[in-house]
């Protein structure tokens, strides 16, 4: 029996306490280097706990070493890390670093299903390079980010480079650390929360999904492609006599887009033709302004498509013609209108709130718009989307309501 469909296209990966055992190197490294610089530096600060140690993994060492050593004159705390540093690699050269249990077989099925890997870690170069060459990493790894890569302010930066390399958006994130899914949102990818990490007691992580071990990673994966399939059988796409129109709707941020291409995805799989067709690729330039108008709540006179926003003539015939060649997957934001939904056999609503679109299309847009994409958004799209819905209500004119808030599927 073949394996279930993946989704995704990249996977990216925190470092330490996600992929490498860093709790096998690191405690004794670090006391063995404070002990050098405290000796050299004639002082007896306290040492700190085997905790206290462990909670500096998956930060930016130097804001750690800050945290731990407060008291500290600059030049003496940056020489402790020096030290501590010094002492890790030396163990790391003499063969002290392991993956976590379950990291190799996982990458390598991952890599076979063809998704792509990345890694993004707050180490430096020097370590980063002893883990992707030291310990094989290299073999699955294609894009590796770190502070020390050009261009790189933080976490985020080092997700967004790794995702520009893929050029993708059909990805997920994986780490231990509250850094790791901020560093996800900022990109607006899904995170996936590994809780046998090193982050301490008292961080909470709210993420998308939670696994215990990394062996719970493809299986966690592969419930989108169940998720979307449900939504297909509900609406009778893989029957014999299936419709060959479906609609894929919802509000900015909801994932209308990859939705619709991991849906057309499983029904090739299953012998279908299939063309997505989206309803963007025939929008005004001054779409964004127009679709604010009243004219969406205007009983006296309905928004007029052909006028505020989109080419609609152009669009439904394209949606004729793939649906003569087969299954046309139509996506877009207002599929429920009256001149758009009596063309669509089925239609299925993806429903997030607000406060998800936003966060969403922040990750998505900003990088690459600018902060002025948001204003757009708050000031147009989503009031538009918010009045279209209360004119054209979902439950009411939808054949299915699906929650979309988390994309990893339920």
């Amino acid at each position: 029996m073949p394996a279930p469909p993946l989704c995704f296209d990249a996977v990216v990966f925190d470092l330490d306490g996600t992929l490498v055992a860093t709790d096998r190197f690191w405690i004794d490294a670090a006391r063995v280097g404070a002990r050098r610089a405290f000796a050299e530096l004639g002082i007896e600060p306290p040492m700190p706990t085997a905790a206290q140690w462990m909670s500096l993994v998956g930060l930016p060492l130097a804001s750690g070493f800050a945290r731990l050593f407060p008291d500290l004159p600059a030049a003496a705390r940056a020489r402790v890390q020096e030290l501590c540093e010094e002492e890790e690699h030396a163990a790391l050269r003499a063969g002290g670093a392991a993956l976590l249990p379950g990291v190799e077989r996982t990458l390598e099925e991952l890599r076979a299903r063809g998704v792509r890997l990345g890694v993004a870690s707050n180490c430096g170069r020097a370590y980063l390079a002893s883990m992707l060459d030291g310990l094989g990493l290299a073999r699955w790894i294609e894009e590796a980010r770190c502070l020390d890569s050009a261009g790189v302010a933080g976490k985020a930066d080092m997700v967004a480079q790794v995702l520009d390399a893929f050029a993708t958006r059909s990805a997920v994130m994986v780490g231990d650390r509250l850094g790791d899914r901020d560093a996800a949102w900022a990109n607006g990818l899904p995170h996936v929360h590994l809780a046998r990490g090193f982050a301490p007691e008292d961080e909470h992580v709210e993420a998308e999904a939670v696994i215990e071990t990394m062996l719970d990673l493809v299986p966690r994966l592969e419930r989108r492609a169940a998720w979307i399939e449900r939504a297909l059988e509900q609406l009778g796409a893989f029957g014999t006599r299936g419709p060959r129109t479906i609609g894929v709707t919802g509000p900015p941020g909801s994932g209308k887009s990859l939705f619709a291409r991991d849906a057309a995805r499983l029904l090739t799989a299953r012998g279908a033709r299939v063309e997505v067709v989206a309803l963007d690729d025939h929008r005004h330039a001054n779409a964004a302004a127009d679709l604010a108008s009243t004219a969406f709540v205007s009983a006296a006179r309905p928004l007029d498509l052909l006028e505020h926003g989109y080419d609609v003539a152009a669009f439904l015939t394209r949606v004729e013609r793939a649906a003569r060649d087969g299954i046309a997957l139509v996506q877009g934001s207002f599929l429920l209108h009256p001149a758009l939904r009596p063309r669509l056999e089925r239609v299925v609503h993806l429903d997030v709130d607000e406060a998800t679109s936003l966060r969403r299309l922040a990750g998505r847009d900003v990088r690459e718009h600018g902060p002025e994409s948001l204003l757009v958004l708050r000031r147009h799209l989503l009031p538009a989307a918010r009045a279209f819905d209360a004119w054209v209500p979902p439950r009411e004119h939808a054949d299915l309501v699906l929650d979309a808030r988390n994309p990893l599927g339920d």
